[in-house]
């Protein structure tokens, strides 16, 4: 993760100069982009994309960026990443300003043999942090802006709807006989696979298609929130659906104008088992052939640290052992 750096916070309070508080959350704020970025490459380790860093920048206004279909995917990843990582935040104390949520506190009418406690976090705040950090991005008043706030809208909403409730017994040896409970927001892997099953669902929406009026032009609020007018100019997408405008380039080839790396150097698996994703087990079809490379095999060393052994007290002591892999990767076809 790069250096966090006092230029950081000044970039980000420019972009942000209505928050106040934008300096004390601005560190969080960079942690979670970099983490929703990571979670992005995860997601599309295999598939031609693979979530460039050049995709996504704090800094950078989002119309830049043709709204395709995985940057659909990008946007709310960051955007539930934020909420995922300053809600966690709030509840483990790290700000004044905010904490855990109090609306969770004692009994419920008619829920026997448990009661909330602890400490369950506090979503709508994130929510609302996330909301002003991402959303002051879109500076445009046309429909690429409203479907990127959409998208935004989509990343916070799938945080706050698969918070999972976590309990702890109480009674005589065990017996359970009373549980404290909370909520907790779902770990970033259990939130990108979700927002990964929506990408695969995601809709390309235009003026005349699929019976979906969306408009050219369309006002929003001064808060950046899309306006909900009972017109024939509503913009109407399902809330958790993603949604883009504009069909995928061919990121199996480099081109730097628009930010393609291309597949070429990309490393495929060929590893086989019940535990291996079909997405990794086809990689090199994916990857490599169905771009128009072939698969390069290299035998290579690598070094790692193994049989490890504690010796009291207190040293760890670790051996070097070296194995011998095959790596393939995508190279150019030889003419």
């Amino acid at each position: 993760m790069e250096m966090f750096s006092a230029s950081f916070h000044q970039k980000l309070t420019e972009a942000n100069s209505s928050f106040q508080a934008t300096d004390t959350y601005a560190q969080s704020v960079v942690i979670s982009v970099e983490r929703g970025m990571e979670e992005c490459k995860h997601q599309f380790l295999w598939e031609p994309w693979g979530c460039p860093k050049s995709s996504f920048s704090i800094f950078s206004r989002s119309n830049k960026n043709p709204a395709t279909k995985e940057m659909a995917f990008l946007h709310a990843m960051i955007s539930s990443s934020i909420v995922i990582t300053l809600t966690r935040n709030c509840s483990q104390g790290d700000f004044k300003s905010c904490g855990c949520d109090v609306s969770k506190k004692g009994g419920m009418a008619g829920y026997k043999g448990w009661h909330w406690g602890g400490c369950s976090d506090h979503v709508k705040i994130g929510n609302r942090m996330a909301k002003h950090f991402l959303d002051n991005k879109e500076n445009g008043r046309d429909i690429r802006a409203l479907i990127n706030l959409h998208n935004n809208r989509v990343g916070r909403m799938v945080v706050k709807k698969n918070m999972r409730r976590m309990c702890k017994c109480h009674g005589v040896s065990g017996s359970c006989e009373m549980q404290t409970c909370w909520m907790r927001v779902q770990d970033i892997r259990t939130i990108g696979d979700r927002l990964k099953e929506a990408y695969n669902n995601a809709q390309l929406f235009s003026s005349n298609s699929n019976g979906y009026n969306i408009p050219t032009i369309q006002m929003r609020r001064l808060d950046n929130s899309i306006p909900q007018l009972q017109t024939p100019e509503k913009l109407k997408i399902p809330k958790q659906q993603l949604a883009y405008l504009d069909l995928s380039p061919n990121y199996c080839i480099a081109n730097e104008s628009l930010g393609i790396p291309g597949t070429i150097g990309r490393i495929c698996s060929k590893e086989d088992g019940k535990r291996i994703s079909k997405a990794e087990k086809k990689s090199c079809r994916t990857l490599c052939r169905k771009c128009g490379h072939r698969v390069s095999i290299k035998n290579t060393v690598i070094e790692r640290t193994c049989k490890c052994k504690f010796h009291w007290c207190c040293n760890v002591k670790c051996k070097t052992c070296v194995d011998q892999v095959t790596q393939y990767t995508c190279a150019a076809r030889e003419h």
